[in-house]
């Protein structure tokens, strides 16, 4: 070899030494970065030969050293419990040649044993496939398996709940409607099973199934289902995306209904029944009140009449004791129709601007002098405001206060007046009356309860005022507040809303004058000649000129009579008269043919709600038979001036 090839020879050996020395630096390099991830690993790692001595290996985390154990076997540095059940995993690798892999406690039979995943896989010579070892890997899974047992353990609870609600749950594969879960009570109402496709024996509509295609749920969706009895379940329907096993699933939820739907029917029923009994009550006591009041209304005229032919004391007083008795029946037969009306929630509420003061003096001018007999003092303070209410329903109310305050107060005084709360104007009577224990403040608003009239003495009343107080004050939306000491005296009071008032409208409310019916042309319609007769004496008696009609016709013929003016500057008339007639329709009538609207007052036993707005339409006030002469005499005081 000459000097020349020797050196290219060298210069080669040279250049692949250099080759070799940097692959094994790279190799080094690839070790060292390896066993750096290994060390960062929770995983072990080893090889065995045929007899599975260790031949390498790598164990951070299990407190083994390399050098200590190579050459042995598991069963020189294991349990032996351990060593066997790795043994026999890792001879049958040998034998078959397939890996496998296994989780494995290192303890047998303690559940509170620490768990690896072991993964064997055959080691084969490269140049002729024949298996020399094993490669082997584990890595400590006890945390992961500890979590899985406690999904576990959750959802075999959570099964366990499901199953015993007495709510059917279902739940239902999103993309396919499968059923992959359902409870017992979802058993017993759907006769499910898994895989089944419930929305489509549901027959849910097309809104509904793109909901759930679009995964926004449903809530509350109401629906009719037929069970395998053949009974029409009423069933509402609530889905909500979840996970189950992996998948998107719903959970749905059924509230069975169809009880409630029974018992809703059944309460509907028996509303319809009681308003159906409520109305016949209704109209019986119209019926009954018409035909009862009737004559009542004709003695109480006629005892006005015979008043004036009666010269002796002793006459006038078995008068007096017939008049107050009627009044007594007038009083009780009013109380209970009343009562009636207001639980059948027939009365009706005009809310209206009131003026205080007014009504202070209305109710002066009537209560003064009956207190003043009894020797008592009646005082109002005057008001200057303005309510919204009812004008009728709030002086009921106010009446009725003061009439028991008169009847119950033997000695001292009785207060009216109103204090302002705000928005609110409380309106208070106060007595020196007999006073009222703590106990009795509640059954003092009962039917027919009265506090200090053992004996019953009708002249302190029938014991229905408070209670008729009480549902009006309820049907103005108020209450009536009582503060009372034995022995020492009683406040009622309730509140009302206040209101603004126009000037020009308080001027329409300047009080009117007195009554004067001298001279006044009245026409009174009634079909029964004793009321035409006793009523006819009691307007002449008040100077009245009285025309008598009982039918529409014979009222028509006195517009004929005069050629200028109108024929009467009143007209009475009863509402019931012959046929289907009324004494409304009289009235009417009447204002047609002479082109003003005359005013008119009707008579009547009945107290319906509907008659009532007929009157209220047409501007016809109502009087509640039976009429006694004075109130009479006050409303037509009213119409003339």
């Amino acid at each position: 070899m000459t000097l020349p090839d020797q050196n290219n020879r060298l210069a080669a050996l040279e250049a692949e030494n250099k080759r070799l020395k940097e692959e094994v630096e790279r190799a080094r390099l690839s070790e060292r970065r390896f066993l750096d991830a290994l060390r960062l690993s929770p995983m072990a790692m080893c090889h065995h030969d045929r007899d599975l001595r260790y031949t390498w290996l790598y164990n951070g985390h299990m407190g083994f050293v390399q050098d200590d154990v190579i050459g042995l076997t598991d069963w020189d540095i294991l349990d032996k419990d351990l060593a066997d059940r790795m043994g026999t995993i890792k001879r049958r690798v040998l034998e078959t040649g397939r890996g496998e892999r296994v989780e494995m406690p290192t303890v047998a039979g303690d559940e509170n044993s620490e768990y690896f995943d072991l993964v064997v896989e055959p080691l084969k010579d490269e140049a002729t496939g024949d298996i020399v070892g094993l490669s082997c890997s584990g890595i400590d899974v006890t945390q992961d398996r500890r979590r899985r047992e406690a999904y576990k353990a959750s959802e075999e609870n959570l099964r366990f709940i499901f199953n015993a609600s007495p709510m059917p749950i279902v739940v239902v594969e999103q993309h396919d409607d499968r059923v992959l879960f359902f409870n017992r009570a979802a058993q017993a109402v759907f006769n499910l099973e898994n895989n089944q496709k419930i929305f489509d024996e549901l027959d849910l509509p097309a809104d509904v199934r793109q909901n759930l295609i679009d995964q926004q749920g449903i809530e509350d969706y109401k629906l009719s289902f037929c069970n395998r009895t053949g009974e029409i379940l009423v069933l509402t329907l609530s889905c909500t995306p979840i996970f189950y096993d992996g998948l998107s699933a719903f959970l749905c939820t059924f509230h069975n209904l169809t009880k409630e739907v029974h018992y809703q029917r059944q309460l509907e029923e028996a509303k319809e029944k009681a308003e159906l009994a409520s109305l016949a009550k209704s109209q019986f006591l119209a019926a009954a009140s018409h035909d009862l009041r009737q004559p009542l209304h004709a003695i109480g005229l006629l005892l006005g009449v015979l008043e004036q032919h009666i010269p002796g004391p002793e006459g006038l007083q078995v008068l007096e004791r017939v008049m107050t008795s009627l009044e007594t029946m007038n009083e009780l037969f009013s109380g209970i129709l009343d009562i009636s009306k207001l639980d059948a929630n027939a009365v009706p509420v005009r809310l209206e601007p009131v003026n205080v003061a007014r009504c202070f003096e209305s109710l002066e001018d009537e209560f003064a002098p009956i207190a003043a007999s009894k020797g008592l003092k009646l005082v109002f303070v005057k008001s200057s405001l303005w309510i919204l209410s009812d004008p009728l329903q709030f002086d009921r109310i106010l009446r009725n206060l003061i009439a028991n305050a008169v009847r119950y107060t033997q000695s001292g005084r009785i207060l009216v007046g109103a204090r302002r709360e705000g928005e609110r104007l409380r309106i208070c009577v106060l007595d020196t009356g007999i006073g009222i224990e703590e106990k009795d403040h509640e059954i003092i608003f009962q039917e027919f309860r009265q506090i200090g009239n053992r004996e019953r003495d009708r002249r302190k009343g029938l014991g229905l005022g408070l209670a008729i107080c009480e549902r009006v004050a309820k049907l103005l939306k108020t209450k009536i507040q009582l503060t009372s000491v034995l022995g020492k005296g009683s406040m009622f009071s309730f509140d009302v809303q206040t209101c603004e008032v126009k000037e020009s409208e308080r001027a329409n409310t300047s009080r009117a004058g007195g009554s004067v019916l001298q001279g006044k042309r009245i026409l009174f319609i009634e079909d029964e000649i004793d009321v035409q007769t006793a009523t006819k004496y009691m307007l002449e008696a008040w100077g009245c000129v009285t025309f008598l009609a009982a039918t529409e016709q014979e009222a028509l013929e006195f517009c004929t009579q005069v050629d200028q003016g109108l024929p009467f500057d009143a007209i009475v008339a009863d509402f019931r008269l012959r046929g289907e007639e009324t004494g409304l329709d009289v009235i009417l009538s009447l204002r047609r043919k002479l082109g003003v609207n005359v005013p008119a007052i009707v008579l009547s036993g009945e107290t319906a709600a509907s008659l009532i707005r007929k009157l209220e339409i047409q501007n016809v006030p109502l009087l509640t038979k039976p009429v006694m002469p004075a109130n009479l005499r006050e409303a037509l005081n009213n119409l003339v001036t």
